[in-house]
C-alpha cells in the first residue's frame, strides 16, 4: 500500500534536528536519528537519505541497541522501494534478509524477503518470484511463523494475477485468514491484502464476494482508527481506496446510487490528500457509472479527464474503457487510434516478456543442472571410493572374481546414471527450443490479424469477422496452454506441501479427473469407472491438485493406448485410498518403472508430449501425503496406482 498525503518538511526542520545531536546520547540522540530521517525521507534525495540511515545504524550498533538497527535497515528497505529501482532493492533486501536472521528478527525477515520477490516481479521474472515466495512458504511453515506464511500467500497471489485469477483469490484468500490470526502484527499487511483480493474479484466480475471483502476492509479500516490515531493522510489514502473498489463492486451490482455515494466520499477525501493516482482512478470509475447511467457525454468528460495521463502500462481496463466509451460516444477513428496503439503495444510487450521469460526459464536449467552435475560428481566420488575399498577387501580374502564382477555391476550402473543425465539434458534443451518454436506460430497469427483489423481502408464481412475472431482466441488459447506447460514444469519441482482442507468423496475425485481428461469422449477407447460402495468412501484432500493428478495418468493412459480400453478403478486400504487407472496400451517395462517418473522422459518419442506429465503428477501426490506407483506385476498394459491419505 502506498503512503500519501503528507507534504515534505523544510530543510530547516532536518538541519535544525542534526544541530541538536551532539549534546544527545543513548536513547535520545537514536530517537533524533529515526526523527531527522523521517524528516528528511520526502525530500526525494534518496542516496542523501540512506547515507543518514547509514549514521543511525553505526550508531545503533555502538550502542548495541538492535530494535533501532532493524528500524533503520527496514527504513533503507522502504526508501529504495518508493525509488523503484528494483535492481538494487533485491540486492539490499538479500542483505538485510541475511541480517536480519542472524538476529532473529524474523517479522522482518520475511518483509525483506517479500521486497526480493517483489523486485522479481516488478522485473518480469514471473517464475523465480514464484519460486521465492513457494520457499518463503515452505520456510515459514517449518518455522511455525504466521506472519511469514501470510506474507507468502499474499505474494503468491500477487503473482498469480497475470496467470490465474481464480488461483490469485484462492492464495489471497488464505493470507487474510492467515492474518486475521495475528490481528496485531499484520494490521497494514492486512490492508493490503484486502486492497489486493478486490482488485482480484472485480476482474473476475465477482462482485458479490467483492461486496463482502469490502465491507470487512472498511470493518478493519474502522478498528484500527478506534485503536490508536493514524496519520491523518495515511488514513485517507486507505479510506479512499476502500471506497474507490467498493463502488466498483457496486456498479458491477447495478447499485448505481450506492456507488455515486461512494464515489462523492472519495471527492471528499481527495480534496485533503489530492493524490494524483487516486484521482485517475476515481476519473475511471466515475466514467463507467456515467456509461452504465446511460450519461455518454458525462462519461467521455471523465476519460478525458484521465486519457492524458494514461500511459499504455497503466490500468489496461482503463483503457479498453475509454475505446468503448469513444465508440459509443461516434468518436471512431479516436478510438479506432486508441486500439492500434494497444494491439501494437501488447505484442510488444507480449514479445519482451516471452523473451525475459525463456532466459529466466534457461537460467534455471541451467542452475538445476549444474546442480545435477554436482550430484554426479559427487555420487562418482562415494562410487569409486566404495568399489576401491570393496575391492581391497576382496583381494584380501582372495574373492577377486567376485570383486571384480561387483565393479562390472557399479561401472554398469554408473554409465546408465550417465546416459540419463544426457538424456535429461538434451530433453530440457529439446523442450526450450519447442516452447521458443510453438510461441512464434500464434504470436505471428496475432500480429498479421492486426494489420488486417487496423487497416484504414480494410472493410470485412460478418464471416470473415468471425473468422478472424475465432482464430485469434484459438492463438491465445496456445499461448495460454504453453504458458500453464513452463508452470508446470516448476510445479514439478516444488516441495511446497499442499493444503488438504477439502473432505470429499472418492468418487467426486475420479469423475472430476474423467470430466477433464476427456477420456470418455475419446473415440479409439472404451473408458470404464468401477463405482461401487468403496467409491463413496470420504477421503480428507485437495479437491483441485487430487484431481490434477489423477487427470494426467488418465491423460497418459488415453495417449498411450492405441485401442481397447482403460479402467479406472477405487480401493479402500486400512490407511489410504488407491485410484487405480489400467490400460490395454504399450505397457512399461519393469526396469523404467522409477525412470519414467524423472521430467522429460518418454519411452516411445514417437507419441507426443513434453515427458512432464508423470513427474508433475508424482510431485503432487507426495506433497498431499500420498504417491503414485507403477504395478510392475500387471502385464496387460500399464497400471498406475495413487495413493492419498484417508486423513
Amino acid at each position: 500500500m502506498r503512503a500519501a498525503g503528507q507534504q515534505p518538511p523544510s530543510q530547516s526542520k532536518v538541519d535544525l534536528i542534526r544541530k541538536s545531536m551532539p549534546g544527545l546520547t543513548g536513547e535520545k540522540r537514536l530517537k533524533a536519528y529515526e526523527n531527522m530521517v523521517n524528516e528528511a525521507e520526502w525530500s526525494g534525495e534518496v542516496n542523501t537519505v540512506l547515507g543518514l540511515c547509514d549514521e543511525w545504524i553505526q550508531y545503533a550498533q555502538k550502542e548495541g541497541n538492535l530494535s533501532h538497527e532493524e528500524s533503520a535497515r527496514n527504513k533503507r528497505l522502504t526508501l529504495i522501494y518508493n525509488s523503484e529501482d528494483w535492481l538494487r532493492l533485491e540486492k539490499e533486501a538479500r542483505e538485510q534478509k541475511d541480517w536480519m536472521e542472524k538476529h532473529e528478527r524474523w517479522n522482518s525477515f520475511y518483509k525483506a524477503w517479500r521486497d526480493i520477490i517483489e523486485s522479481c516481479s516488478y522485473t518480469s521474472r514471473t517464475q523465480t518470484a514464484l519460486r521465492e515466495a513457494e520457499q518463503m512458504q515452505e520456510y515459514a511453515q517449518q518455522q511455525g511463523n504466521t506472519l511469514g506464511r501470510a506474507l507468502a500467500c499474499q505474494e503468491i497471489g500477487v503473482i498469480y494475477d497475470n496467470i490465474d485469477h481464480h488461483q490469485s483469490v484462492k492464495a489471497l484468500d488464505r493470507s487474510i485468514r492467515l492474518m486475521k490470526e495475528i490481528p496485531d502484527e499484520a494490521q497494514n499487511e492486512l490492508l493490503s491484502a484486502y486492497f489486493y483480493l478486490a482488485q482480484e474479484l472485480d476482474q473476475i466480475k465477482d462482485y458479490s464476494r467483492e461486496l463482502v471483502i469490502c465491507k470487512e476492509w472498511r470493518q478493519h479500516l474502522d478498528h484500527i482508527k478506534a485503536l490508536e490515531k493514524p496519520e491523518a493522510g495515511k488514513m485517507n489514502v486507505y479510506d479512499m481506496e476502500q471506497h474507490l473498489w467498493y463502488a466498483s463492486a457496486l456498479i458491477g451490482s447495478d447499485s448505481l446510487a450506492a456507488a455515486a455515494r461512494e464515489l462523492a466520499a472519495c471527492e471528499q477525501l481527495n480534496e485533503q490528500i489530492k493524490d494524483p493516482y487516486l484521482t485517475y482512478q476515481m476519473q475511471v470509475h466515475q466514467a463507467r457509472l456515467a456509461m452504465k447511467e446511460g450519461d455518454i457525454k458525462k462519461a467521455v468528460a471523465f476519460t478525458d479527464l484521465y486519457a492524458p495521463m494514461m500511459d499504455l502500462d497503466w490500468w489496461p481496463m482503463a483503457q479498453r474503457q475509454r475505446g468503448e466509451i469513444l465508440l459509443a460516444a461516434g468518436r471512431d477513428h479516436e478510438a479506432a487510434l486508441l486500439y492500434q496503439k494497444m494491439y501494437h503495444h501488447k505484442d510488444s510487450t507480449f514479445s519482451k516478456d516471452v523473451r525475459i521469460q525463456l532466459d529466466e526459464l534457461n537460467t534455471l536449467f541451467q542452475v538445476d543442472e549444474l546442480r545435477m552435475k554436482g550430484q554426479l560428481e559427487r555420487s562418482r566420488f562415494v562410487i569409486f571410493t566404495v568399489v576401491l575399498i570393496l575391492l581391497a577387501l576382496l583381494l584380501f580374502i582372495f574373492f577377486r572374481h567376485r570383486a571384480a564382477k561387483r565393479l562390472a555391476q557399479k561401472n554398469q550402473e554408473l554409465t546408465i546414471a550417465n546416459a540419463r543425465a544426457e538424456e535429461s539434458s538434451r530433453m530440457k534443451t529439446d523442450f526450450i527450443q519447442q516452447i521458443s518454436h510453438e510461441f512464434r506460430t500464434p504470436l505471428n497469427i496475432l500480429n498479421g490479424f492486426t494489420q488486417i483489423l487496423t487497416a484504414p481502408d480494410m472493410v470485412l464481412q460478418d464471416e470473415e469477422k468471425a473468422d478472424i475472431q475465432r482464430r485469434i482466441s484459438e492463438s491465445t488459447e496456445r499461448i495460454t496452454s504453453l504458458v500453464n506447460k513452463m508452470l508446470e514444469l516448476s510445479d514439478a519441482n516444488s516441495q511446497q506441501v499442499i493444503d488438504r482442507s477439502d473432505r470429499i468423496a472418492a468418487l467426486v475425485i475420479a469423475s472430476q479427473a474423467a470430466d477433464n481428461a476427456g477420456i470418455e469422449q475419446a473415440s479409439h477407447i472404451k473408458f470404464h469407472l468401477e463405482t461401487d460402495a468403496q467409491a463413496e468412501t470420504v477421503v480428507h484432500t485437495n479437491l483441485r491438485a487430487a484431481t490434477r493428478a489423477l487427470t494426467q495418468l488418465l491423460d497418459n493412459a488415453r495417449k498411450f493406448t492405441k485401442e481397447g480400453e482403460v479402467r479406472l478403478r477405487i480401493q479402500v486400504q486400512p490407511e489410504t485410498i488407491d485410484f487405480i487407472v489400467e490400460d490395454t496400451g504399450i505397457g512399461i517395462p519393469a526396469k523404467e518403472a522409477e525412470h519414467i517418473f524423472d521430467e522429460f522422459v518418454q519411452l516411445d518419442e514417437y507419441y507426443d508430449g513434453t515427458g512432464i506429465g508423470l513427474a508433475v503428477a508424482r510431485s503432487i501426490a507426495r506433497r498431499l501425503g500420498g504417491d503414485i506407483v507403477l504395478d510392475t506385476s500387471y502385464s496387460g498394459g500399464a497400471r498406475f496406482i495413487m495413493s492419498l491419505p484417508k486423513e
